[in-house]
């Protein structure tokens, strides 16, 4: 009985590792639950490239924007275990739990951490026209005006949302929330004045700064960044705030192991290349290149972050 049972175990470790060796059977896919243009999707595309490269499988990436992120979590969630499809995770797919009720997903039981890749900041932007020309010259209209000025935001518990949030709590000024389906619309919005400010990611919004359609007030880094050294840290302003995203790779909860692991060894590779960490570097990102357990780390960390945050929202029904 004991050697029948040692038996099936040799075999059924030989089986998942020979699964391992044989992945991938067909194309891959990562889907980015934002919209073009944004830097989940900027990230994700740049790993299709040279994943597809060097798995030497086809590797596409899939929008499925909306709801805060929570539509693309959820059929990510749902799809097949075997590390064909893969999601971009950031700090919206733990926050979003917190605000939102009944989601189709689970994110402690429903996926498995692969890959922590980079660190991006938001960045505190208004229109050209605005006559706030640094975060303080801004709070001060803020204050003059309670209620006033709005911010837009991707969806509720997204990085430009709490980074809005998280100034609000620092600095007590009564600024209203504009939610957006897409970053290029609230981008839009903010070139033209229809809202005060925004909080989009460094990567989308840098081509607007540098042509002057909008003005980049602070990043939410620790640090200035390297991509626009130009623009000030927030805690030049306001020390001890930070809201940078980042970003990593999760798949479905039940993926083999041998399978988690090939992905991770392939991306951390693909992220030394030169040409990828200098791409990274000119959108303002810094590259991490961590495993599972140091994305599993982040996620939990950035969940206890932002807990007390959240309640607060929720308290004030926003």
């Amino acid at each position: 009985m004991r050697r029948g049972l040692c038996g099936f175990v040799v075999l059924f470790c030989l089986a998942v590792q020979a699964h391992g060796q044989a992945f991938p059977e067909r194309p891959l896919r990562i889907m980015v639950a934002f919209s073009t243009g944004t830097a989940a999707d900027i990230v994700a595309r740049q790993m299709a490239i040279k994943l597809t490269e060097s798995l030497g499988k086809q590797v596409i990436v899939e929008n499925r924007e909306g709801a805060a992120g929570t539509i693309g979590a959820g059929l990510a969630a749902r799809a097949t275990p075997d590390g064909h499809t893969m999601l971009i995770a950031s700090p919206s797919i733990i926050v979003s739990p917190l605000l939102i009720k009944n989601l189709p997903y689970d994110v402690a039981n429903d996926f498995s951490p692969v890959a922590l890749m980079a660190i991006f900041p938001t960045v505190l932007v208004v229109g050209a026209q605005s006559k706030a020309g640094s975060v303080k010259a801004l709070l001060e209209l803020a204050t003059a005006a309670p209620g006033k000025l709005n911010y837009a935001n991707a969806g509720r518990g997204t990085a430009s949302h709490l980074s809005a949030e998280l100034l609000k709590k620092m600095t007590g000024v009564n600024i209203v929330p504009v939610a957006y389906r897409a970053t290029a619309q609230a981008l839009n919005d903010t070139i033209s004045g229809e809202v005060a400010m925004y909080f989009p990611n460094l990567v989308s919004a840098l081509p607007h700064i540098k042509s002057g359609r909008l003005k980049g007030l602070a990043v939410t880094g620790t640090k200035r960044s390297q991509a626009a050294p130009d623009i000030p840290a927030m805690t030049e302003t306001l020390p001890g705030y930070e809201a940078a995203s980042w970003y990593g790779i999760i798949v479905p909860a039940r993926t083999p192991r041998p399978v988690i692991a090939k992905l991770h060894g392939e991306i951390a590779k693909v992220l030394q290349l030169p040409d990828v960490r200098q791409r990274f570097l000119n959108l303002g990102g810094d590259i991490v290149s961590g495993g599972p357990e140091d994305l599993g780390r982040t996620m939990r960390g950035g969940s206890e972050k932002w807990g007390a945050l959240v309640r607060e929202i929720d308290a004030r029904g926003r």
